[in-house]
């Protein structure tokens, strides 16, 4: 085997591999979402064990969630006493973390221990140690803080862009015109209540389930939507300017909600989730700005159609409202 003798002496001290004992190896190199590997055993060891049994007791996970083992693992003799075998994973999203759960050491004798070489690029290289009494070991890439804001900033940018709910919401906003100091108020008190519930769902201080948030933020788009068409056809427009700061205010705590749901997905641990609660919320503020930015004009030229525009924003919203409802 090429890397034991290297794998044994780094890790000596914790594996306690002194005396005979049964010892195998994993090589794991990460690119992007995929993870690819190499297992070696010693050819005593797993006589009688089918490749794909092995591997399938070889458990992958990123960020909690199951990697996919792929198709086409290749077995082939690792000099004259040894096995190996090379396989890949794709995994759901671009891997930070790898977890491993090795279960094939409760067929191997008392002692056994595995140890393993994580790659997350060249100058990035973690060594795990592991026996059957404690069998799972993880790694996670190291990222600079400079790395980790940029990173959530464009994640924040990434998922206002992507978000239509979000975006009819704040177009429904600027349907009714107003001027900028009424429309500055007004966004302002979105952001400053969607910053705190974001931050409370984030922290696992409160995080209502989705399967209330989402219909919420649907039928804040409905509600927009139906108040720009009342004012409209009151001719109150100016009056219900002056007072939707308050409006937004309420729905932008709903709203936080929804955005904070990224966050919670990725799982972050604590030395990582200020630095991207921070820079993921400025994320989000940026691309509002720019939302709002590329569509004032617009709507403002289109001033004549805000009945008809504010009509398709109710109509989208109540339209999520029923499909979120139903599933």
């Amino acid at each position: 085997m090429r890397t034991e003798a290297l794998l044994a002496t780094a890790l000596l001290p914790i594996a306690a591999v002194a005396h005979q004992a049964t010892v195998s190896y994993s090589e794991l190199d990460v690119h992007g979402r995929e993870i690819t590997g190499e297992l070696r055993f010693a050819l005593a060891d797993v006589r009688n064990q089918p490749a794909g049994v092995l591997l399938d007791s070889y458990v992958v996970k990123s960020s909690g969630q199951p990697c996919a083992l792929q198709p086409g693992a290749r077995a082939a003799p690792d000099g004259e006493d040894g096995i190996s075998i090379k396989a890949s994973w794709i995994c759901p999203a671009e891997i930070e973390e790898v977890s491993v759960r090795v279960e094939f050491l409760d067929w191997f004798p008392i002692g056994a221990t595995h140890l393993s070489r994580i790659g997350f690029g060249p100058d990035e290289i973690s060594q795990r140690a592991v026996q059957v009494e404690e069998p799972t070991f993880e790694a996670r890439r190291s990222r600079s803080v400079g790395e980790e804001f940029w990173r959530f900033l464009r994640l924040g940018i990434e998922h206002i862009f992507t978000g239509y709910d979000h975006i009819a919401f704040l177009i429904g906003l600027l349907l009714l015109g107003g001027r900028l100091g009424e429309l500055v108020k007004i966004v302002t008190a979105f952001t400053v209540a969607h910053s705190i519930t974001l931050a409370l769902a984030a922290l696992n201080v409160f995080a209502p389930s989705p399967r209330v948030v989402e219909p919420l933020i649907a039928a804040s788009i409905v509600f927009i939507g139906v108040e720009n068409l009342w004012a409209l056809r009151k001719r109150a427009a100016e009056k219900a300017l002056r007072h939707r700061w308050m409006v937004t205010l309420g729905f932008g705590l709903v709203h936080g909600f929804g955005f904070a749901s990224v966050l919670r997905g990725l799982d972050l641990p604590r030395n990582v989730l200020a630095t991207g609660l921070v820079s993921f919320n400025l994320g989000v503020e940026v691309g509002q700005v720019c939302i709002v930015v590329i569509a004032l004009p617009l709507v403002r030229r289109l001033h004549r159609f805000a009945a008809p525009l504010s009509a398709i924003v109710a109509v989208l919203g109540a339209f999520w409202l029923v499909q979120r409802l139903a599933g």
